[in-house]
């Protein structure tokens, strides 16, 4: 071993001679003074280095973990260039993303609990209900103002900004994963390239293009900083890695719009809110009935916990597209509430439907929306099959999905098994699947609910049952003698699974 350091000292030591005979012929020429001098600005320098404050990063704290998330998805780009298609290849590829989180029970202040009626029957209790839920035109003055106070807030940023609001809801009223799931979408709407223009220096390089992607991404960042710091909104969190990026902003009561804080989803020229708002609209007016369904039903999946797509569930607007599909082809006795999408004057405008598809016409119903709601829960529980069929409003009627959709294979838990998730097909892209985001937990979880609300609906005995706010369960605690003898014997860690997998 001495020997095979000796070269390395003796080198180090050479260069040692080398450095010291340089300063020795640097110093030599000079007299006392000017060593001395030399001597004072060499300290001065090093004490004003120690003393300068590092740079800081100017993402903001409450949009770090966005910036970081967006900046790994940036590079994945960069690495698949060739974009992604619908063929076969691909259509089957099992699901690669990490698993979101799972669900924590957090001790509350002030708990909602679940609706009181004082209606004694099943369609009394639900009638009661969507009077409450309904959005009024209150909740529609509401968010005008929320959509002002948001645009005065980025105008000085970007003046050609546009803001639209959109209600799904009742404001007035507390609910279960209310801040998880506003029922307020505000969204931003700019022309792309004056976006680029005004966000200047925000973008950076990308090699001669522009990643529409990424210039969404840091408009949202942009404008969340005016809303936060200029416009007294609050952050809640961030969604970034979806098809639509957004953030969930806080307006305090202290806006005076309201007597409780409003949460509102935040999104820059985005579509979605644009296309469920249409849809809503004008299934209200082909059948009201209609409407009050997917308000229903999204009610109690919000309360249930499996409308939040952070979490690997269905979105509203995939609620809202299941709701249609069953009044178009999952009712029973040949009847139908609602035609295929080319049936909707306005929606099918938008969604840029070619002439062979025609309208189909609806045959109609006399059940109520109380019995629409329990036929609901049947068709999705015992008679659509989840594997093979597709949910289309385009075609209106049961069948496998088109070839332009890309199935999603959710892989299970263990890693040993895949399953083909839900094909949700959105009627303004046939190749987007909505049930894309859906894992393994968030899978089980939708049988889980279907299977309970078809327990209650059978009964018919409480709507307050079946929308009895959802709670993670009680974590399991092993005792302690338990605990030790495992990490005797194993030497592992007690910490509960998920937090196994978390880290």
């Amino acid at each position: 071993m001495e020997l095979l350091h000796k070269p390395q000292q003796n080198g180090n030591f050479s260069n040692f001679l080398v450095i010291a005979f340089a300063v020795v012929c640097v110093v030599m020429p000079l007299d006392l003074s000017q060593l001395a001098f030399a001597v004072v600005g060499a300290v001065a320098f090093s004490i004003l280095q120690s003393i300068q404050p590092k740079k800081r990063d100017v993402v903001p704290k409450y949009l770090r973990a966005s910036h970081m998330s967006s900046k790994n998805s940036g590079k994945a780009i960069v690495r698949n260039e060739k974009p992604k298609t619908a063929s076969n290849s691909n259509r089957f590829a099992p699901q690669q993303n990490g698993l979101p989180r799972p669900d924590i029970r957090k001790p509350s202040a002030a708990p909602v609990k679940a609706p009181t009626f004082q209606s004694s029957a099943w369609d009394a209790q639900v009638t009661e209900l969507l009077h409450q839920i309904s959005p009024s035109i209150d909740d529609d003055k509401i968010v005008a103002k929320l959509a002002g106070m948001v645009k005065a807030a980025i105008k000085p940023m970007i003046p050609e900004v546009e803001v639209v609001g959109f209600a799904s809801g009742d404001l007035t009223r507390k609910k279960a994963f209310g801040v998880a799931v506003p029922d307020v979408d505000v969204v931003a709407n700019v022309n792309p390239l004056v976006l680029a223009e005004r966000l200047g220096g925000r973008l950076g390089s990308f090699n001669g293009k522009l990643d529409p992607k990424k210039l969404q991404k840091s408009a949202i960042r942009a404008c969340t900083d005016r809303l936060v710091s200029a416009g007294g909104f609050k952050f809640r969190r961030s969604a970034f890695r979806g098809a639509e990026p957004k953030v969930t902003l806080l307006a305090p009561a202290s806006f005076g719009i309201c007597e409780d804080s409003i949460p509102i989803d935040f999104s820059v020229n985005v579509v979605s809110p644009l296309h469920n708002a249409a849809l809503l609209t004008e299934c209200g007016h082909i059948d009201t009935r209609a409407r009050e369904l997917i308000l229903l039903v999204k009610r109690w999946a919000k309360d249930r916990g499996i409308c939040h797509a952070a979490k690997g569930h269905l979105s509203p607007y995939a609620w809202s597209l299941l709701c249609i599909f069953f009044l178009q082809a999952g009712m029973t006795d040949d009847e139908s509430i609602l035609p295929n999408l080319a049936g909707f004057k306005k929606a099918s405008k938008l969604a840029h439907l070619t002439p062979p598809e025609q309208p189909t016409q609806a045959t109609g119903s006399g059940k109520s929306t109380a019995a629409l709601f329990a036929d609901f829960i049947t068709f999705y529980h015992e008679i659509f099959d989840w594997k093979t069929e597709a949910v289309s409003l385009r075609s209106g009627r049961r069948g496998k999905p088109g070839l332009a959709l890309p199935l999603h294979i959710i892989l299970s838990e263990d890693g040993k098994t895949t399953t083909v998730g839900p094909s949700i097909e959105d009627p303004f892209d046939d190749s987007h699947n909505l049930g894309a985001g859906m894992s393994s937990p968030s899978l089980a979880r939708l049988f889980e609910e279907l299977a309970r609300a078809s327990d209650i609906c059978s009964k018919a005995v409480s709507l307050a049952e079946l929308l009895e706010p959802w709670a993670p369960p009680e974590q399991e605690h092993e005792s302690s003698d338990a605990r030790d003898e495992d990490k005797a014997a194993k030497g592992a860690s007690t910490a509960a699974p998920w937090r196994a997998r978390q880290a």
